[in-house]
């Protein structure tokens, strides 16, 4: 029996900038709320769940919701869209999508660069250390640090990343919405990053650069991982024979 997604039943994805928000701390059940979005939106893509089922599970009034996503739309992490009938224009309801600076709170525990926007009042709240980037190059043979502690980022690295991103937004305008990376792309770029070599890297952001002038990418993270993940494997061939 199909039943329409209402939310998650077991956990809430609540991405960790949004846990540590200084801001919303004040008013926890604002995180609890961007949870339930962001776990609707992992799965569809849009949250639609009314103000009175969000309220019944806050325990909140319906009025004390709207002030709650007056607030997260006011941080950029959601965008509310008024759904309007087909047959009268009257309005029927509303959907929230994600913000335009969301993925800039999913990151944080993956890097310390920003996409865009201010870094002001924002700390890394986990450094990449070397029990998970140890084992990204034992996996591909090569390292980025040789010494046995802690991998400190690479800023020729984080600054092509950085750069990734506004590329990938360049045709947002044109498109009329905000192009941003799921949770798992974002994992996949951030441990290609430190697997490719730097001259790869910056070969793949000049052609991602150029495909992206001539708006010729649907889907620009998509296309960037697999950008990416064909050029460790030049890499890796260009290694073994070397």
């Amino acid at each position: 029996m199909n039943k329409a997604f209402e939310g998650s039943k077991a956990f809430l994805n609540i991405p960790v900038g949004v846990a540590r928000d200084k801001e919303l701390l004040k008013k926890p059940k604002t995180i609890l709320l961007m949870g339930e979005i962001v776990s609707m939106l992992n799965v569809t893509g849009e949250f639609f769940m009314s103000n009175k089922k969000i309220a019944e599970r806050l325990q909140v009034s319906t009025r004390t919701v709207n002030d709650y996503l007056d607030i997260l739309e006011k941080k950029k992490l959601i965008i509310r869209e008024k759904v309007v009938s087909d047959e009268n224009n009257a309005i029927i309801g509303r959907k929230i999508r994600a913000g335009a600076d969301l993925v800039k709170y999913i990151s944080l525990g993956w890097g310390s660069t920003f996409h865009e926007g201010s870094e002001e009042d924002f700390i890394p709240l986990v450094k990449p250390t070397s029990h998970k980037y140890n084992s990204i190059n034992r996996t591909s043979n090569r390292t980025v640090n040789n010494s046995s502690s802690e991998k400190e980022e690479d800023p020729e690295r984080e600054k092509i990343y950085k750069e990734f991103f506004f590329l990938a937004r360049m045709n947002d305008k044109q498109k009329q919405r905000s192009t941003n990376p799921s949770l798992d792309e974002i994992k996949q770029m951030r441990r290609l990053l430190y697997q490719c070599s730097v001259n790869t890297l910056q070969a793949i952001k000049d052609k991602f650069q150029q495909r992206m002038e001539w708006n010729m990418v649907g889907d620009p993270f998509a296309y960037l991982l697999k950008m990416l993940r064909d050029g460790l494997a030049n890499d890796r061939n260009f290694e073994s024979w070397g």
